[in-house]
């Protein structure tokens, strides 16, 4: 069977039962264990699927995997990529923590930290900082994929001002800037850019192979993006450097 074949094949089957096991798609292939590994790295880098722990997830077009998926997408990157994050959090300081799996990480890493005040639309993150001496605010709003998104919670994040703010976002769109997937929280994600002082995204490496159509956040409004392997794209590297952008990468080495 022709590559292309094959991969089209794998699609049609995760589209089908959404999460599938790697071992399932083994069976039912008619190759190599090899090739269909080969196969299942090119379809994640093209964005058209999500590895995580022996499964894979179906991504539709411009739509982003549930919440509870995402969680455990690259989980070992999230987790270097948060303490990083954590790094740059100081006492006394006002931040913004946005709502997606890579944020959530973060908060992970501030649970013991004192004298601090967390603005946040995202509900797990708000119940991990509970019961802690970080202080938390949460706006209004409709909830949507485990945060808060809509004109309420825009005008709350409008009348408050952050130190830092740390943002996720559901691709990087070539060298034009930061996407997300959902209308509610583009507005959301734009406000939150526009309360802070310094705003860093932190981008896992899956979310290079990601585009979009809705770029909220052009690369000249970033202070910082910290992510855990090298870029690999030499005109995005070179738009960052003209546009200021600190490229922090984690320490730890990954496979």
């Amino acid at each position: 069977m022709k590559g292309d074949n094959r991969r089209q094949q794998i699609l049609e089957f995760a589209q089908k039962k959404e999460i599938v096991k790697i071992n399932e798609l083994f069976a039912a292939i008619s190759a190599s264990v090899a090739t269909i590994r080969r196969d299942i790295n090119t379809l994640a880098a093209e964005g058209k699927i999500h590895k995580t722990r022996g499964k894979i997830i179906y991504v539709e077009p411009d739509r982003a995997p549930v919440y509870s998926f995402r969680d455990n997408i690259n989980y070992d990157e999230k987790k270097l990529i948060g303490r990083k994050a954590a790094e740059m959090v100081h006492e006394n300081d006002t931040i913004c923590i946005d709502a997606g799996t890579t944020t959530l990480a973060l908060a992970e890493n501030l649970k013991d930290k004192k004298s601090l005040s967390v603005i946040t639309n995202s509900v797990p993150v708000a119940t991990i900082l509970n019961d802690t001496d970080v202080h938390v605010f949460m706006p209004g709003g409709m909830l949507e994929d485990m945060c808060l998104a809509d004109a309420d919670t825009v005008d709350y994040l409008a009348r408050h001002h952050v130190d830092k703010a740390f943002i996720g976002a559901s691709g990087v769109s070539g060298c034009r800037g930061l996407t997300v997937t959902s209308p509610l929280q583009y507005s959301v994600k734009k406000q939150i850019i526009k309360s802070a002082d310094e705003v860093y995204a932190l981008i896992d490496s899956t979310k290079f192979h990601i585009s979009g159509v809705n770029v909220f956040s052009e690369f000249s409004e970033l202070t910082g993006i910290i992510t855990a392997r090298p870029i690999e794209d030499p005109k995005l590297i070179q738009v960052l450097e003209e546009n200021n952008v600190k490229i922090i990468y984690v320490n730890d080495d990954l496979e």
